[in-house]
């Protein structure tokens, strides 16, 4: 694969233009339409809650970048990457304590448990971890994602190590099959509409 396609780490010049465009991807994601129902809130929280964690990913070298102009965003964590827990209080987190919005989150703590016992159940040696992935929807289709993924997954292949992600979208589960990842388990979330898809792909490295 050639320099052209391989994403690229962000630094905190692109941090603006990686909350536009995660903001943008989860407009209308299960989980936060969940959490606020109002559209007009909804985007103004997600920047708002967005800007630390990348804030914290790119300080950490785990936030990756694809496309013309930043058309897409990653956070991969890799097997041996120590966290820079100066990082955490860099980016602003101890700050998003005392919103009010936070409520909701505590809301939501029946399935962020779900995400860390499935990723404890599922991948329990050392893996590749994508948190989490974005494109623009007027980007959509050109491949960015693909240029996201597909380096991160070669490269496990040549270390022997697996990968592991999940998600709440359903239109991703389709996504996520075709790059080799196994559906481990489909969890409906006890008194909502929400599902959470955990997806393993075991260490290939004869691909």
């Amino acid at each position: 694969m050639n320099a052209l396609t391989q994403p690229r780490l962000l630094t905190l010049d692109d941090l603006d233009r990686a909350v536009q465009v995660q903001s943008a991807a989860f407009q209308d994601d299960p989980l936060w339409q969940y959490l606020d129902p109002d559209a007009q809130t909804r985007r103004r929280r997600l920047h708002k809650f967005f800007r630390p964690f990348f804030k914290f990913s790119i300080r950490n070298q785990q936030a990756y970048g694809a496309g013309d102009g930043l058309e897409g965003v990653a956070v991969w964590s890799l097997p041996v990457q120590p966290v820079k827990w100066s990082a955490v209080l860099l980016a602003g987190f101890p700050r998003l304590v005392f919103d009010p919005f936070m409520v909701q989150f505590v809301r939501a703590g029946k399935v962020f448990s779900q995400f860390t016992r499935m990723q404890k159940q599922y991948a329990p040696d050392p893996h590749y971890y994508l948190e989490t992935i974005s494109v623009l929807p007027s980007a959509q289709g050109r491949g960015v994602a693909s240029r996201l993924v597909k380096p991160f997954l070669d490269q496990a292949d040549q270390q022997s190590v697996s990968v592991y992600t999940e998600t709440m979208t359903p239109s991703n589960v389709g996504l996520y099959e075709h790059y080799g990842f196994k559906t481990m388990e489909d969890y409906r979330v006890p008194g909502t509409d929400l599902h959470i898809w955990s997806f393993y792909r075991p260490a290939n490295p004869h691909r």
